[in-house]
């Protein structure tokens, strides 16, 4: 990935992505850069708030890290540390948003080697093999997604008012239809705060049984890290996490 990528290389990439939904690159010791030109084989890059960041970076690029810029350990209690042990949920990038992540990539700098694996959850093999009758129950079924409930639900400081109109609660449908024809559950707990139409109760006991079901081994591809590895996920059909690790010892990561 250090070379430029050959013309005709982003479809084939592209077509793997969309047939497999998660890719691994091993060995890829790579810069920001060349990151970014991964990532525009799989669709146009967001662009992220000078905030988020650190000075200097490439604004397609996110650095996802528990220490500060000069290299020093940031606070257990801080918002970067909140938002980094978050990723321990089931959740899939920019479900609250109306216009939803399309994919990631993910660039391992300083791991920690026995911890902090991803896991995958493939959702369209969730979906095919559901019951008929667990089918028939969802379809149709819409979610309201919430970067507020998220915040309120997981003791993160409250949003501004500007934010909450930035990031105002969405619809999904609970069952994604792809360009392919297939189907998919479309589902992250931390953003869903209920099914449209019902009530709060009976809502997080269908997103938990739900959950319970597409998170069986059978459904799951777990990534075990070694440095410099580089993946890319469909956020369209998989639902991902980081096993939870020891947030004091070094690791950093850049997704873009």
């Amino acid at each position: 990935l250090r070379l430029p990528i050959a013309a005709e290389n982003p479809s084939i990439l592209a077509e793997m992505l969309a047939t497999h939904g998660m890719l691994v690159f091993r060995d890829q010791e790579i810069g920001d850069e060349a990151q970014s030109r991964l990532g525009r084989c799989f669709g146009e890059l967001a662009k992220f708030r000078p905030g988020d960041n650190w000075e200097g970076a490439v604004p397609e690029i996110f650095r996802g890290a528990n220490i500060d810029a000069s290299g020093g350990f940031l606070p257990a209690d801080s918002e970067r540390i909140k938002m980094l042990m978050l990723n321990w949920l089931w959740h899939i990038d920019g479900s609250y948003r109306a216009i939803p992540t399309g994919g990631a990539v993910l660039r391992g700098i300083e791991i920690l080697e026995e911890e902090g694996d991803t896991i995958f959850a493939n959702l369209r093999a969730a979906y095919e093999a559901l019951p008929a009758g667990a089918k028939s129950r969802i379809d149709g079924l819409y979610a309201r997604h919430s970067f507020e409930y998220m915040v309120n639900n997981n003791s993160m400081p409250p949003l501004r008012e500007c934010d909450k109109a930035a990031l105002a609660a969405v619809t999904h449908p609970l069952v994604r239809r792809h360009p392919d024809g297939c189907r998919s559950l479309y589902l992250s707990p931390p953003y869903m705060e209920t099914i449209v139409g019902w009530g709060q109760g009976e809502s997080r006991a269908l997103i938990e049984e739900l959950m319970e079901w597409a998170t069986q081994e059978r459904f799951l591809c777990r990534h075990q890290w070694r440095p410099h590895d580089v993946i890319a996920w469909d956020n369209g059909w998989t639902m991902h996490r980081v096993t939870p690790f020891d947030i004091s010892q070094i690791g950093r990561a850049h997704v873009s």
